[in-house]
């Protein structure tokens, strides 16, 4: 009886431990943003993201939850995306983006009606959506569609593939009920000026801030530019600011008297903060708040009384939301170790956004921004997934290379043992590089799952740790940020766990330069992020090659400086059996794979496409495994 007891002791305790995540998950996968809070600060709608296996296509539908809590509640349903939600003034009707017709188009949606309703049938998709003051209007930006260069030469057939400029973006305004679309070109400015970013009514309803500058040509992002006040009315458009760096992301004080926006000083090096500014709403007595802080400023919000600027931050692997008031002063609102994304305020002070933490990879909360220390959790993706998946420990760690005290963290295989030996892998963000930090990585998890500790360093030159940090590998790009790297890699294996015959790396250039540079590696995967850097393979005699990743600067640009400062890495030197995650097409990473097999390193090339399918994300994960586990 008492071995019948224990069998079934066992038999259910194992029905209920924890399964390894796998790739496969990716499936199971749901994801929140874009939250925003109504006016009156009671109710909040998001985008909840999923994946469907039949069509292979990521969805998004709105929820929407009371302030007070309760059960999240359906407002969209379908195989669809539906995005960028936005509150009407009264706080009765929702319009957002949806592509549920075949094309993103404006839908507009009462809060007490079952179903939405579409008010455009545009050609080009609309790509943002703000309500006017008075709720009647709504502004939005979307691509001019070009017309085929005129080339006499050319056959008909030729004219739609020749090279044309880059689209620009430009501003419209139509009816919230539906009717004729309104076009507000920048002809009294410069016909050539592009919109970035979301438009930004002022309150009193007679004009729309938005932040514009030349588009070059389709080899340029566009990267911000001038403030400028667009009537919907008459009159011209008025310059509002005259800054030498980009200005963007305008946001007018509910009393319409100011306007803050975020700016870039223009200095030539690798990073530069993204400041926080305040002018009167002419662009008069502009000025910088919260200067001190030094961190990139994002998702501005004014408080209710127009006397305090809020706004996102990332910190030392942290977010945190702070508020800057015009005398100059900044005060931290929040201090927990979480990252947050997406920020809106009510009227009353209540925020909303989305929180990421080391066991919970996407939680809605809410709380008042004078007492942040007790939110109210809103909705949580994953909880039925993660609470059958056991979980990697994430672990943070600091160590010492070159004089500076570098930034990291580990997540560990579950049921972690420091007795036993364990393969390290490097994963590297370097496409733009970001701060990794306390928040939910499922690629980690997956890979700790099949038992390497997985290693997310934050080296020289990344955003977070201030502009002096990020900007320290001007000289040497890659080159400080990989010493940073392997400095790591070091700490890790004097704490006994890590088996020093297996460690691994992956990731972009800084992948593709190791390999280059150090035989510690027992394999490597450089992904597709490779293809934004531009490779110049000259194969000398003495098995040389160069690869050009110096600020997105072509060697026929400058020569010289080409030459001294783009990194170098020596065919010569590969060893290491490299596994290269390519786009379609990707020059860079067919060049890569070349050098590779001329000098016969153990390789091989996989082409993934450009296409964001949800099956891509879990071939790739499952090609990693498969290479590092060979």
């Amino acid at each position: 009886m008492r071995r019948a007891l224990c069998l079934l002791f066992f038999v259910a305790s194992r029905a209920h431990a924890g399964q390894p995540f796998t790739p496969g998950d990716w499936w199971n996968w749901r994801d929140i943003a874009a939250p925003r809070i109504n006016p009156e600060g009671t109710s909040v709608v998001y985008v909840e993201s999923w994946n469907l296996r039949d069509g292979d296509r990521a969805c998004a539908n709105l929820w929407t939850v009371a302030t007070t809590g309760g059960a999240p509640r359906r407002l969209t349903d379908g195989p669809w995306l539906d995005t960028a939600p936005a509150w009407s003034p009264d706080g009765a009707s929702l319009a957002y983006l949806s592509d549920r017709e075949g094309t993103p188009q404006i839908w507009v949606r009462r809060l007490d009606s079952t179903a939405g309703r579409r008010i455009t049938r545009l050609e080009a998709p609309p790509l943002t959506v703000a309500w006017s003051p008075d709720g009647k209007s709504l502004a939005f930006t979307a691509r001019l569609a070009e017309a085929p260069p005129a080339a006499a030469w050319a056959p008909a057939a030729i004219l739609p593939l020749l090279h044309r400029p880059a689209a620009r973006v430009q501003l419209f305004v139509i009816p919230a009920a539906g009717g004729t679309v309104r076009a507000y070109p920048f002809a009294d400015l410069d016909g050539a000026l592009s919109i970035h970013g979301e438009p930004a009514w002022m309150p009193d309803g007679r004009s729309v801030l938005v932040s514009a500058a030349a588009l070059p040509d389709a080899a340029h992002a566009l990267e911000g530019g001038e403030i400028y006040a667009v009537p919907t009315t008459s009159g011209g458009c008025r310059q509002i600011t005259r800054h030498a760096g980009p200005d963007e992301a305008p946001a007018p004080s509910p009393d319409g008297r100011r306007i803050a926006w975020i700016a870039r000083e223009p200095k030539a090096q690798s990073y530069v903060i993204a400041k926080l500014y305040v002018s009167n709403a002419d662009g008069s007595r502009a000025k910088v708040l919260a200067g001190a802080l030094g961190r990139d400023a994002s998702h501005l919000q004014w408080s209710n009384d127009s006397r305090t600027v809020y706004f996102l931050a990332d910190d030392r692997g942290a977010t945190h939301v702070y508020a800057a008031r015009n005398d100059g002063s900044v005060r931290q609102v929040t201090h927990a170790p979480e990252r947050l994304r997406g920020f809106s305020l009510a009227d009353n002070g209540r925020a909303v956004t989305v929180r990421q933490t080391s066991t919970a990879p996407a939680e809605l909360v809410t709380f008042p921004v004078d007492l942040p220390a007790k939110p109210v959790k809103l909705a949580a993706a994953n909880a039925a997934l993660l609470a059958q998946r056991d979980l990697g420990a994430l672990e943070e760690i600091q160590y010492a290379s070159d004089g500076k005290t570098i930034q990291a963290w580990t997540v560990k295989p579950p049921a972690f043992d420091a007795a036993k030996k364990y393969p390290l892998l490097v994963d590297v963000d370097d496409a733009p590089r970001r701060m990794c930090g306390v928040e939910f990585r499922l690629r980690a998890q997956v890979f700790a799952a099949r038992g390497f500790v997985v290693l997310c360093a934050n080296p020289r030159g990344t955003p977070g740790y201030g502009e002096e940090f990020g900007n320290l590998i001007r000289s040497r790009f890659p080159g400080d940020d990989f010493d940073d790297l392997m400095r790591g890699v070091d700490h890790l294996i004097a704490q006994g766990y890590i088996d020093p015959a297996r460690l691994a790396i992956s990731g972009g250039l800084l992948a593709a330069w190791a390999i280059g540079h150090t035989a510690r590696f027992h394999a490597a995967v450089v992904r597709h992020a490779i293809a934004d850097w531009v490779t110049d393979v000259a194969h000398a005699p003495d098995g040389l090659y160069r690869a050009a990743a110096w600020m997105g600067a072509m060697p026929w640009d400058d020569p010289d400086h080409y030459v001294k400062h783009s990194p170098v890495y020596f065919a010569a030197n590969f060893r290491t059996p490299t596994l290269v995650l390519a786009g379609d097409p990707d020059p860079g990473a067919e060049e890569l794979f070349f050098a590779l097999q001329a000098r016969k390193v153990d390789s091989a090339l996989v082409r993934l496409g450009q296409a964001a399918r949800p099956s891509q994300v879990i071939l790739e994960w499952e090609a990693m495994l498969g290479w590092l586990e060979k």
